[in-house]
């Protein structure tokens, strides 16, 4: 299982690829050779990368959806959309596409600056500009912790 973690600042350059971090290229280095997966952040503006083997997990995950239920249906199509598989070429660079730089906020004419923030199984990129948004939105982040730290009780006494 996979522990990703840092945060980088990174640079687009104008064709929209991005530097990958050396340390992270490292952190993958047994599963890297699989490919990336982008895609759309389901809850935020932002961009999410898995690596191959965990897209798989989480496509799993989605054939356990019915095609039988609109809902189901729905939130498949919507999850799915944009998702493309990526590869970090020779120099260490990765293709971010138009439709997912959009949505994450990253417009090149204004900065081509981003953050890279490992997520323990996936990775975000963000627009500098979201990113700063979101760290100074979080302003209750001690009340969260203890909401979620009381869900990860209950969760251990399920187990």
């Amino acid at each position: 299982m996979l522990n990703l973690l840092g945060e980088y600042r990174c640079k687009v350059d104008a064709k929209g690829r991005m530097m990958f971090p050396a340390s992270l290229r490292k952190e993958l280095s047994e599963v890297l050779h699989h490919g990336l997966v982008i895609n759309r952040d389901i809850f935020e503006s932002c961009i999410v990368l898995y690596p191959k083997p965990e897209w798989d997990r989480v496509n799993k995950e989605m054939s356990k959806l019915s095609r039988y239920n609109r809902k189901h249906q729905q939130f498949q199509r919507r999850f799915m959309m944009g998702a493309s598989q990526v590869s970090v070429d020779n120099s260490g660079r990765l293709l971010l596409p138009a439709m997912l730089q959009e949505h994450a906020g990253i417009d090149l004419k204004a900065s081509n600056e981003v953050v890279v923030s490992a997520m323990g199984e996936k990775i975000e990129v963000w627009s500098l500009a979201n990113y700063q948004a979101k760290i100074a939105e979080d302003d209750n982040f001690d009340e969260l912790a203890e909401e979620i730290g009381r869900d990860i009780e209950q969760l251990g006494r399920e187990d």
